[in-house]
């Protein structure tokens, strides 16, 4: 059912997607353990959801895309992630590295997203911000923070991009990266990082390994490797030496989309949980009948729909100049945790049947769920955040 608070424009996608979402979950769920990664993802439905417009809808109308607001992109990546986790990730990736382009690619730039990715029905974009010697640091920066990952400068304005990122989201099938690296090692990240637009074809550019996960598994996580990779000056996305102060700025409504993917997800499992416990007798009648069965799935509901109002609030408020950014933080943080906790409530109303692979699909949405508790920054270094901001520390 779509939500009646919603506007009506925001109301049809909602049930456009939801209805995507029913044939999604089946063929993830046909997918997820083909033994090539790259056969995992659905990009039949990549295809689709590209002649729909949602692959395109953060970029803004002047660049040939939706122009969503971040309510109506939560909305969707909500009922995405309601049939299968990896690919509303693998979306809502492409998304946020959009915005990052709108907001910081000059012309050269931005005249190559529009070649590149536009036109490109299967064209996913990847974020390089996570290295192996780095994981929660770039979400919580401490004075010595410094990517690993380093871009010399020439004298003609050309850079040299050395370095390995980990895990990266869509990093073994993105058409174009989005790459952080250290253009000022005397200063921190703050003030000596820098992003650049990277083609994968790209001299020295390797996709080293594709993670093997117990979740998200119609997305691919990569190790991209640079090799002296050689770039132009154009490539520079936003002021030397300060494209991460600005990509956190402009990505502060990051942890909100990642709150509605974890929350359309445990949405699952409870609409899982509901349908069997309607069906299943047990104790002389079906489950649904039982009182404590009853307590069980009103609180699962009570908790779904906490999560997202905080989510909406802070989807709304976000485009404000006085946004509070604890806000972000506080959706994400919520709503990962109420995600595995309804995961984990709605396999216990199915008993053993949830643990096999093959005869239940809820055991999927706990192993998706579970995923959230570190993407977007782990939940203690949000919590991290939240408090430091409310006592006034940097």
């Amino acid at each position: 059912m779509t939500d009646p608070l919603l506007p009506p424009d925001l109301r049809a996608l909602q049930a456009e997607a939801a209805e995507f979402a029913r044939r999604l979950r089946s063929a993830a769920a046909a997918l997820e353990w083909e033994p090539d990664p790259r056969q995992r993802v659905p990009w039949d439905l990549v295809e689709e959801a590209s002649a729909k417009g949602w692959r395109t809808l953060g970029l803004p109308r002047d660049w040939g895309g939706g122009g969503a607001s971040v309510l109506a992109l939560c909305v969707l990546v909500e009922e995405l992630a309601a049939g299968d986790m990896g690919f509303a990730v693998l979306l809502d990736q492409t998304l946020k590295v959009q915005r990052i382009l709108a907001r910081l690619a000059g012309p050269g730039a931005r005249a190559r997203v529009q070649e590149r990715f536009l036109p490109d029905p299967r064209g996913v974009l990847a974020v390089c911000f996570t290295e192996p010697e780095t994981g929660s640091d770039y979400v919580l920066p401490h004075p010595g923070f410094r990517f690993a990952t380093t871009a010399r400068q020439h004298p003609d304005g050309s850079f040299t991009l050395s370095g390995t990122k980990r895990f990266i989201s869509n990093g073994a099938d993105a058409c174009l990266l989005v790459v952080f690296a250290c253009t000022d090692p005397g200063q921190s990240a703050e003030s000596g990082t820098s992003a650049f637009l990277v083609e994968p074809d790209l001299p020295g550019v390797e996709v080293e390994r594709i993670h093997e996960k117990i979740s998200q598994r119609t997305i691919n996580n990569a190790t991209l490797r640079f090799h002296d990779t050689p770039l132009e000056p154009w490539r520079l996305l936003g002021p030397l030496h300060r494209g991460f102060g600005s990509a956190r700025e402009i990505l502060k409504e990051s942890t909100i989309e990642a709150a509605a993917t974890t929350l359309g997800t445990a949405r699952a499992a409870y609409e899982l949980a509901l349908a069997h416990a309607r069906a299943r007798v047990q104790g002389g009648g079906p489950l649904a009948d039982h009182a404590n069965v009853q307590a069980r799935l009103g609180q699962m509901h009570a908790q779904l729909e906490a999560a997202r109002s905080l989510i909406w609030r802070a989807a709304l408020a976000v485009e404000d100049e006085s946004y509070d950014h604890r806000l972000g933080a506080s959706a994400k943080l919520v709503a990962a945790d109420i995600a595995v906790a309804v995961c984990l409530s709605a396999m216990e109303l199915h008993g053993g049947l949830a643990i096999m692979r093959d005869e239940a699909a809820i055991e999927r949405c706990l192993r998706d769920c579970l995923s959230f508790l570190h993407s977007d920054g782990a939940q203690d270094t949000l919590a991290l955040r939240i408090a430091r901001a409310s006592l006034g520390a940097s």
